[in-house]
């Protein structure tokens, strides 16, 4: 039964224009941001011996997998919350078997989403960085697909987390503002208070921060294939602003978690929630 709803999901998503028309400045701000980390490659490169160079290529496509996961955010819960701004909710649930199973397919769905916006991303990405720069600074293959994979694992929870949201507040212009206001600034306030504190232990709560912790899992490559060994951590927290940066896993581990909260509030709010 979950595939049934599914691949009813899947259709209404298909058929709006919303995936496509959030997907269209992905790729432009992804061609800007690796097309200029290319060329900063260039400028900081040196010489012309491989060594000589820095592959800041996984830097600038990390950054732009982590605004990618943004805009994965709120496709998620613009979709969510659309389908009660326009009473569409009330047939969806009174043709599905339960409520359950028709926030799992939505959550399904855009986590699907997330991940085409981010293999999208790091395509246009890739292309755009190898556009101004040497084949000697080009990144290792296997840095490469870590970025991308990770990249894709952080939009496409992002993606869930945006559903759990519009379903949970259900007002679509509501659901955006916060959203967009809890990134762009909320957030990274908080961050920068937690890191101010003088207690090593409330700084490190900054990478247990949502937003934070898909930046530290996007960033932690990058950081240690610039930063070597010695100074990766250091240059992951400066990345993502945070104290005691977790590695990789761990922080796609804390984003997961904030996802399963998002979605079991959802749960219990979609599921005592009048529809009619």
């Amino acid at each position: 039964m979950i595939a049934a709803l599914v691949r009813s999901e899947l259709r209404k998503t298909l058929s709006t224009k919303l995936w496509w028309g959030l997907l269209v400045p992905v790729a432009l701000l992804t061609l800007l941001v690796n097309l200029f980390g290319g060329v900063f490659t260039l400028a900081l490169g040196g010489g012309s011996d491989a060594e000589d160079t820095l592959p800041l290529l996984l830097a600038s496509l990390a950054y732009s997998l982590a605004l990618t996961a943004t805009f994965a955010g709120v496709h998620g819960a613009v979709s969510a919350a659309g389908e009660f701004r326009h009473r569409t909710i009330t047939t969806t649930y009174l043709t599905a078997p339960g409520r359950g199973g028709v926030l799992a397919a939505k959550v399904l769905v855009a986590a699907a989403v997330g991940a085409v916006y981010a293999l999208v991303a790091s395509a246009v990405g890739v292309a755009g960085g190898l556009a101004g720069q040497e084949s000697a600074q080009v990144p290792e293959p296997g840095a490469l697909l870590a970025v991308v994979g990770i990249g894709a694992a952080v939009c496409a929870l992002w993606g869930a987390f945006g559903v759990a949201l519009g379903t949970v507040l259900s007002n679509q212009v509501t659901v955006l503002v916060l959203l967009l206001v809890y990134v762009l600034l909320g957030e990274p306030l908080l961050s920068l208070l937690l890191t101010a504190n003088d207690s090593a232990s409330v700084a490190a709560l900054s990478a247990w921060l949502p937003v934070n912790a898909g930046e530290v899992a996007v960033y932690d490559v990058p950081a240690r294939v610039l930063g070597g060994p010695e100074s990766a951590s250091d240059l992951l927290g400066l990345a993502a602003g945070v104290a005691a940066p977790p590695p990789w896993w761990g922080a796609l581990l804390v984003l997961g978690g904030w996802t399963a909260v998002g979605a079991a509030l959802a749960g219990w709010v979609g599921g005592r929630r009048d529809v009619t």
